[in-house]
C-alpha cells in the first residue's frame, strides 16, 4: 500500500483522496436542504428573473425596501446590469429616485458601470432631473451612443 506522502503517489491519486469526502455528498444532503429561498435583493442582484417575478406577484414585499447596506432591489439590478429585472421592477412601480446612503440613484449606478439599456429604461420612466444630471452627463460621452439622444 502506497503512502500519500510517498514519492510513488501520483498527483491524481492525491487529488482524488483529498476530494474523496465530496464524492457522494449529494446523497447525504436531501434536495430540500439545497433549495434555499432567495430574498428579493439577492434575486435582483444575481438576475433570478423568476424569483423576482414571484416576489412581485405575491405582493407581500415592499419593493422599495432598503437592505442593511441601504440598497434597494432596483439599485442592485441597475448596478449589475440585469435589464430584464430592472424592467420587471419598473413595471411593478418601484421608485426610481431612491438614492443609496452615498447619494447615488439607480441611474447613476447603471451609468457608472456602462449599463446603457438599464439607463435607457430608467430615463424612460422619468428619473428626477436633479438626481440624474451627473449620470446623464456621463452617459453622453462618445462611447455611450444610445443615450446621446437624451
Amino acid at each position: 500500500m502506497m503512502s500519500e506522502l510517498s514519492d510513488e503517489a501520483s498527483e491524481s491519486e492525491l487529488l482524488n483522496r483529498s476530494l474523496s469526502m465530496w464524492h457522494g455528498v449529494g446523497q447525504l444532503i436531501c434536495q430540500a436542504e439545497l433549495d434555499v429561498p432567495l430574498d428579493l435583493h439577492t434575486a435582483s442582484s444575481i438576475g433570478q428573473y423568476e424569483v423576482v417575478q414571484e416576489c412581485i406577484q405575491r405582493g407581500e414585499l415592499d419593493l422599495n425596501k432598503r437592505n442593511c447596506g441601504g440598497w434597494t432591489p432596483l439599485m442592485y439590478a441597475s448596478y449589475i446590469g440585469h435589464d430584464t429585472i430592472v424592467h420587471l421592477l419598473l413595471e411593478a412601480g418601484v421608485n426610481v429616485n431612491v438614492p443609496t446612503p452615498e447619494g447615488q440613484t439607480p441611474l447613476m449606478l447603471a451609468s457608472s458601470c456602462g449599463n446603457e439599456s438599464v439607463a435607457y429604461f430608467l430615463l424612460q420612466v422619468g428619473v428626477q432631473e436633479w438626481l440624474g444630471k451627473a449620470a446623464i452627463a456621463k452617459l453622453k460621452c462618445p462611447r455611450n451612443g444610445i443615450l446621446q439622444q437624451f
